[in-house]
């Protein structure tokens, strides 16, 4: 059995850990920048300090003072060096640092000089007679500074990345929240109580349209739910018949054997049997409609599917009366067994509602191809002409069967011409009954 993930795997960990992680990687590079600055910033006013110095002991000698009189100095972090043209050391105010601090002009940072512990920043400057003025100032106070610093970024950095990680585990916490209450209430909502639906918080950031979304969702589940329980009661409910029928057939001819006709028990099984392949058929037909298949793409000549239903029409029901007189050539492209059926499924409801006439033709006038069916029944009135095209739809009992009486062959005929891009009208016929009127492009449908 797969273990449930751990609460601490969950989105909030991983957005504050990620924003940890983040903000340590920007505080580590922004600390190196920072540190970096100060150390130089702190070597450049002691640079600074020096060469002020170096110009101060400069101007002396340029004065005609003595040069162990300008190199005099009270402080123990600064050093002066006077050095002749040769290089050697003339006047100094530490005698114990005999050796040079540098042998030419410029700037010189961390200058190690024998005997001190400290490093120096020296500044070094030409003046009279080939002679060279040095000036060290001791780092240590810079180095003390960037220790501090160091330790203070150090110490700081943590608190900060702490505080930072309660922030976003807070701010987080608070956004996930509805989602965690939208999670829960659709734990909640099952195949028994699809009507609930999830709470849409206030707003109109991304957490109320993904309530909103779902809501959306779940209505459309909801509907096709009910959609199928309700198609499958129906035609439960029609299969029920013809097998209740064929039962007490057989039940009476067990019983009666003397008074059974045997050609009408095998007349009425026939037909029982002939109405659930009806059906069976038509819930196929529905089924591979509805599972969005890729259908066929074959040219189609729609007068010939209108002169095979009549023919078989005539001979199924040899008391109607059945007009091609306005058939002509028509043709598109489609699925010749689905369109077959479409043909058929007006033919026979057409049929089943005449009193005496059926009317079929076939017309195709530039782009677009017609299939007409009409009758001289009673018709269909307005306010149902768009119920007719349901699922196991019930009108009147003039109009409440078509395809082997299970309300579904109008259903069948709507959702075809639907699928082929096709389209559908329902009007008076002048023969007193209802028209049916298929349209299609003639090059495509």
């Amino acid at each position: 059995m797969r273990r449930p993930r751990s609460r601490w795997a969950g989105v909030r960990l991983r957005v504050t850990a990620s924003a940890a992680i983040v903000t340590a990687l920007g505080a580590v590079i922004a600390a190196t920048l920072f540190l970096d600055g100060l150390h130089e910033s702190l070597e450049g006013s002691l640079l600074t300090a020096a060469q002020e110095q170096a110009d101060t002991v400069d101007a002396q000698l340029r004065a005609g003072a003595d040069p162990r009189a300008v190199s005099v100095s009270s402080k123990d972090d600064l050093i002066i060096q006077i050095l002749d043209s040769a290089g050697a050391i003339v006047a100094t105010d530490h005698p114990h640092v005999r050796v040079p601090l540098t042998s030419s002009p410029g700037r010189l940072q961390d200058a190690q000089v024998s005997g001190l512990p400290d490093t120096y920043a020296v500044y070094a400057r030409s003046s009279i007679d080939g002679k060279l003025v040095l000036v060290g100032l001791s780092e240590e106070q810079v180095d003390q500074a960037d220790r501090t610093a160091f330790l203070w970024v150090i110490g700081s950095a943590p608190i900060g990345l702490a505080l930072l990680a309660w922030v976003v585990w807070l701010a987080t916490g608070r956004a996930l929240r509805p989602v965690e209450v939208m999670r829960r209430e659709a734990e909640a909502i099952t195949a028994q109580h699809l009507h609930q639906r999830l709470a849409e918080p206030s707003g109109h950031d991304e957490i109320p349209r993904l309530a909103r979304t779902l809501n959306d969702m779940l209505d459309r589940i909801d509907a096709a739910q009910r959609v199928q329980r309700q198609f499958v009661s129906d035609a439960s409910h029609e299969l029920r018949s013809p097998l209740a029928t064929l039962r007490q057939l057989g039940e009476v001819a067990q019983r009666h054997p003397e008074q059974s006709d045997h050609a009408a028990f095998v007349r009425d099984v026939l037909a029982e049997e002939s109405r659930m392949e009806d059906l069976v058929q038509a819930l196929l037909v529905l089924a591979r409609l509805d599972d969005g298949g890729t259908l066929q793409a074959d040219p189609v000549d729609l007068d010939d599917l209108v002169f095979a239903a009549a023919t078989r029409l005539r001979s199924a029901r040899p008391d109607i009366r059945v007009d091609v007189h306005g058939v002509s050539g028509g043709q598109v492209i489609g699925d010749p067994v689905l369109l077959h059926q479409v043909v058929w499924n007006l033919a026979t409801n057409a049929a089943r509602h005449a009193k005496t006439t059926v009317r079929m033709s076939v017309k195709e006038v530039g782009e677009v191809a017609e299939v007409i069916v009409e009758d001289d029944g009673t018709g269909i009135p307005k306010e149902d002409r768009e119920r007719v095209f349901a699922r196991f739809a019930r009108l009147d009992e003039a109009r409440t069967r078509d395809v082997g009486g299970a309300g579904l062959g109008l259903a069948i005929v709507a959702e075809v011409v639907e699928a082929m891009r096709g389209r559908i009208t329902l009007d008076d016929s002048d023969l007193g009954g209802a028209r049916f009127t298929v349209t299609w492009s003639a090059e495509s449908s």
